[in-house]
């Protein structure tokens, strides 16, 4: 019976069409993120002959630029009164990320992996605080917690749903393939952000 009133409970909710875009957005590019995250050490030693140290020292670039990024662009956000540069920056961003994760398939040195890495922190430095602005300004202030465990679940859910899928596609048909299809469904997750874009409102809630 318990999950029938779960089923209830998301019925009675109402979650409005911006939320809503935002959720699927992340769906995709997170779900496809997933394809290669468990097995993106494999990539690398295979590919370019690389070590695991270098495996570790990608990721670290990546997180370092995503982090020095991402405190400016909020600022100048914050700044603005309308929601099209949140939109904007979350838009780019994320079309940046989706043309790194194509631009795997081609590389064939270190320094290669290297700088798609810091580019790849400059996305996602764009596109977090862009996407998390909007999702602030349009979630339900009575159903905040329902709305982020939503897109939670939500994610959790096509994460693990690709988290095995991701080696079989590589296995069967190779990285090549799998780097195409990520960058491609990513890049449709940054499209959904478009939908949106005639709900974007020109003054921003006031804190």
């Amino acid at each position: 019976m318990y999950y029938k009133s779960v089923i209830r409970s998301i019925q009675y909710y109402k979650v409005n069409a911006v939320i809503k875009a935002l959720i699927l957005s992340d769906f995709l590019i997170w779900s496809s993120y997933q394809l290669i995250a468990p097995i993106f050490a494999i990539f690398v030693t295979d590919r370019i002959q690389a070590s695991i140290e270098i495996v570790g020292i990608t990721a670290a670039i990546y997180l370092v630029t995503r982090s020095i990024m991402e405190i400016p662009v909020s600022i100048i956000i914050d700044k603005s009164k309308s929601e099209r540069d949140d939109l904007f920056t979350a838009l780019v961003g994320t079309l940046i990320a989706a043309g790194v994760y194509i631009s795997y398939i081609f590389i064939t040195e270190v320094w290669q992996l290297y700088m798609l890495q810091v580019i790849l922190g400059l996305g996602a430095g764009l596109a977090f605080p862009g996407w998390s602005a909007l999702f602030t300004h349009h979630i339900d202030r009575k159903a905040a917690g329902f709305e982020w465990s939503l897109y939670d679940v939500t994610l959790g859910i096509g994460m693990a749903a690709t988290a095995a899928l991701g080696g079989f596609i590589a296995d069967k048909f190779g990285f090549n393939t799998l780097f195409f299809i990520v960058g491609a469904f990513v890049a449709c997750g940054s499209l959904i952000l478009l939908a949106i874009r005639h709900k974007i409102i020109d003054d921003k809630p006031k804190k």
